[in-house]
């Protein structure tokens, strides 16, 4: 095999491998766009069924809320009465002992 054969053929291995790593390079990114594309399609079909589900868990979170807000209110409710019994408690222990006479002790 001469030279210039030589020559001409490396041309066309390189030639052949130049295009087939191109193709390869093609492929992968031909398979990462559509891989993203799809996972957009997907996400977006999650969102819209999210979305659908959404004013039930919105009425829910709602009804919660409402009530959580009424037991906390019986609970201060409750908590003020019984603050008010032990108040109404010490008055009357403080009005017994303001009737029983002192006596001051000095050293």
């Amino acid at each position: 095999m001469s030279i210039s054969e030589l020559n001409q053929f490396m041309t066309y291995v390189l030639d052949g491998w130049l295009l087939f790593s191109a193709s390869s390079v093609g492929i992968g990114l031909v398979s990462f766009v559509s891989r993203r594309i799809q996972e957009d399609i997907a996400a977006e079909n999650l969102a819209i069924a999210q979305a659908t589900e959404a004013p039930a868990s919105v009425t829910e979170a709602a009804e919660s809320t409402v009530v959580q807000t009424a037991n906390e209110e019986s609970n201060e409710a409750a908590r003020l009465e019984e603050v008010a019994a032990v108040s109404e408690q010490l008055a009357k222990n403080k009005g017994k002992q303001s009737d029983t006479s002192s006596v001051s002790v000095s050293t």
